[in-house]
């Protein structure tokens, strides 16, 4: 077995698919949700997925968002990074936002943002490692209670 970790990315909704075994280590959303969800994103024309893989076996998977705001011009924001519980700790999660911060400068955005959920002390000191800081604060207001019972807050 190598221990090489391969990254590419998935292109339609059958390969993204493919991520749902990995991403329910981390998430309760069904998996009909999360094809609803991934359709939707896919419709906006500027969300893309990698998977990482040793051997053939996704290990890891992230998407992105292209986007540009006036504070900051244009922009990439990688969503739901996800490394096999098996396998955290040996730099993937690391060569995924490595390819994403290659992507980035390839399409000439400014930055790289994540944002990510309160509480996971874990998840802030791998992005802190990985030379990501504090700049701002996204808060959130649910509209409904239909939003909470779907996953919206985490």
């Amino acid at each position: 077995m190598s221990d090489e970790v391969i990254i590419r990315e998935l292109v339609g909704l059958d390969q993204t698919m493919a991520i749902f075994p990995l991403y329910s280590q981390v998430s309760r959303l069904s998996q009909a949700v999360v094809c609803q969800r991934h359709s939707a994103m896919f419709a906006q024309s500027n969300y893309r997925c990698i998977a990482a893989y040793i051997d053939e076996r996704m290990v890891g998977a992230s998407g992105f968002w292209t986007g540009t705001q006036l504070w900051c011009g244009k922009y990439i924001e990688a969503d739901n990074v996800v490394v096999d519980s098996a396998v955290r700790g040996q730099g993937i999660g690391g060569k995924m936002m490595a390819w994403i911060e290659a992507e980035a400068e390839r399409t000439e955005c400014a930055v790289v943002r994540i944002a990510m959920v309160l509480g996971r002390e874990r998840t802030h000191q791998f992005y802190a490692r990985n030379g990501y800081f504090d700049d701002g604060l996204l808060m959130v207001k649910a509209l409904t209670r239909i939003s909470q019972s779907k996953g919206c807050i985490g």
